[in-house]
């Protein structure tokens, strides 16, 4: 079954303070109007449907059609109605009709209900495998604290790149120099992870050892003599004679 919203904040209008054929028309209208507050019907049918006289409804609807300084809504002038094809058109009724008037109250029930589903959790956790390994974890650590363990300082860690086979042929030391002024100037964190990866972007040296071996040149092979004027005049000979052969067999 159809029904319409009625702003309660209407008794504080100035709409209110007319007399009660008036007042009745105008809820009539907002009865008679559709979704988008379109009225269908003339004054005479409004009347009809009101109960009231045809003049009383079209004084009523002149007032509507009116300017209202008085109006709670500036909109429109406070006019409330507009004649238009067809019948009238109630020009705030989409307005007060999308209204939510609920929110307040649907957002206390929303509280109070958090409130009530508020449970202090009291009982320990199940044990499950991984609870079991986290808590496994968590004992070593604190068994290796016990211990009196220490974290591995960055000279053994460094030591431990140089021996690595990986990065041999790099200059470990001066690559973790290299990383740490890059990290400085871009306001980064110099993390053992950064420093491998950037270790495997490096470039390796090439070794230096060899000049000091005394076997070096063990297979090095002397350059070939010179050619002498007559050699290479042949040279040229022949390889005239050939390019001159060549172009005769493709004439």
């Amino acid at each position: 079954m159809p029904f319409v919203k009625l702003d309660c904040g209407i008794i504080h209008s100035s709409l209110w303070a007319e007399d009660s054929d008036t007042k009745i028309c105008w809820i009539t209208l907002l009865l008679l109007a559709d979704a988008t507050g379109f009225v269908r019907a003339a004054a005479s049918a409004i009347a009809r449907e009101a109960g009231i006289s045809a003049d009383v409804a079209r004084r009523a609807l002149d007032l509507f059609q009116s300017a209202d300084d008085e109006s709670r809504t500036p909109d429109n002038q406070g006019k409330r109605i507009e004649r238009v094809d067809g019948g009238y058109r109630v020009l705030n009724y989409e307005k007060y009709r999308e209204r939510d008037y609920t929110n307040a109250e649907r957002q206390k029930r929303w509280r109070e209900s958090q409130k009530s589903n508020v449970t202090t959790v009291t009982e320990a956790l199940p044990v499950t495998p991984r609870n079991t390994s986290r808590s496994r974890v968590q004992k070593q650590k604190e068994e290796e604290g016990a211990k009196g363990s220490r974290p591995q300082s960055v000279e053994d860690w460094l030591k431990e790149l140089e021996a690595d086979k990986t990065y041999q042929g790099i200059d470990v030391r001066r690559e973790y120099g290299k990383m740490l002024n890059w990290c400085k100037l871009r306001s980064k964190k110099p993390t053992q992870r950064r420093f491998v990866n950037w270790l495997n972007n490096a470039e390796k040296t090439l070794p230096t050892q060899h000049a000091s071996r005394s076997d070096y040149k063990r297979n090095y092979a002397p350059p070939a003599r010179e050619p002498t004027e007559a050699e290479i005049e042949n040279a040229r000979r022949i390889a005239h004679e050939e390019t001159a052969r060549f172009k005769e067999q493709f004439k």
